[in-house]
């Protein structure tokens, strides 16, 4: 009898022990607050239209979601994981369904319809991250699934990095409109290369505070039948750290190939992404510089590869934590381009943020911010476009 107790207890501690190896955990921001956004607008002959929005709709510091991910311990330095993770709207709670038409589409039936759905990079389905992967300790590791590319943290940036307002100039969404400065260029400098579906990403160990990462994607359209690679993806980054001073670089390149009917002649994109930063960080203080630049162009039989638009831009960014406050700023200039003409379209931009947290705990902190981004026609400043968001909110992690 008493060596069936031992037995049993003995099993039961080695149960114990293997579901330790094993973890789940559940996580994800909410962002709520009000905030206002207005956009004004001057054409070249100095006519002047404007707009403005605003309400409680939150996820102005960080966008909402929740997430699920888990480790399990394989022995001998090795483990598997998971992290499945969904985009909330902040204010309604829904999570996010916006349909939307691969980024390669401008027009026509197979577009309208959402062909190769993914090629957008935004949340569309709701999933930020689907992946399941493999590590080592000597090794690196593998990730397989829908997921950031290594460019978003590079142009994101640490200071109030991956917020939703205008200002961040290597991050923010702000386009030129027809009644200001009117110029056709990407808004966001990694736009379709802030995440990928069906994308394999490695990850090397760190040695001697470097490390190196590879992306590689692509998403095969079925809807009229035909085989062959629609959008793909392929990213390679670079890391350092030395004390207090980290690095990044990173080139991401995106081809899309909207040939996907039967005799239809070739015709595609191709957007490349370069960007590095470099942080000094130490005693609450951290100061960083980006540099990022987007090159997109479109193909043709009888021209090849032409410019399409183009954008670059650079930015300082200071925080500093004193206590429970931490107050940054933000600010930056750049440039974007339309089709390259003998009339050029391009403008000079100009964009800066500046703001406040206060932290109520470890996992609560209310903020303040305002960011303004103008963008001027370089060949009459006084067509413009000025986007200005203000904005007050609690952000809870959990």
């Amino acid at each position: 009898m008493k060596k069936s107790l031992l037995a049993l207890a003995a099993m039961g501690a080695f149960a114990g022990a293997a579901q330790a190896q094993s973890s789940v955990t559940v996580y994800g921001i909410y962002d709520g607050g009000y905030s206002t956004t207005k956009t004004d607008m001057s054409t070249a002959a100095g006519v002047k239209t404007g707009s403005q929005a605003g309400g409680f709709s939150g996820g102005e510091s960080a966008s909402s979601r929740i997430g699920f991910r888990g480790v399990e311990d394989l022995g001998g330095g090795l483990s598997a994981n998971f992290n499945l993770e969904l985009g909330i709207t902040s204010g309604t709670g829904q999570v996010q369904t916006t349909t939307a038409a691969p980024a390669s589409c401008a027009a026509g039936a197979a577009c309208a319809a959402g062909v190769a759905t993914g090629a957008n990079q935004g949340s569309e389905t709701g999933v930020r991250t689907s992946i399941v992967g493999i590590g080592s300790k000597q090794f690196g590791s593998l990730a397989v699934g829908r997921q950031l590319t290594g460019m978003h943290s590079i142009l994101a940036g640490d200071v109030w990095g991956g917020n939703n307002m205008a200002g961040d100039i290597t991050y923010s969404d702000v386009s030129s409109t027809a009644n200001g400065a009117g110029v056709t260029a990407t808004a966001r400098i990694n736009s379709v290369t802030t995440r990928s579906s069906n994308m394999l990403t490695y990850t090397s160990p760190t040695v001697m505070g470097a490390n190196l990462r590879g992306d590689y994607g692509n998403t095969t359209s079925t809807a009229t039948g035909q085989p062959g690679i629609q959008y793909a993806i392929k990213g390679i980054y670079a890391g350092y750290k030395y004390g207090p001073v980290t690095a990044k670089i990173g080139r991401v390149e995106a081809v899309s190939n909207e040939a996907i009917a039967v005799g239809t002649a070739y015709a595609g994109s191709k957007t490349v992404v370069t960007g590095g930063n470099i942080m000094y960080q130490a005693k609450g203080l951290t100061v960083q510089y980006t540099n990022g630049r987007n090159l997109t162009q479109t193909y043709t039989a009888a021209a090849g590869y032409v410019q399409g638009s183009a954008v670059k831009a650079n930015k300082i960014s200071a925080s500093y934590q004193i206590g429970a406050v931490m107050p940054f700023v933000q600010y930056g200039q750049g440039v974007s381009e339309g089709v390259r003409t003998a009339a050029n379209t391009s403008t000079e931009d100009k964009a800066f943020q500046l703001g406040a947290e206060y932290a109520l705990s470890k996992r609560s902190s209310l903020y303040a911010a305002y960011g303004n981004h103008k963008k001027s026609l370089k060949t009459n400043s006084s067509a413009s476009t000025e986007v200005t968001d203000m904005a007050v909110g609690l952000r809870h992690t959990f």
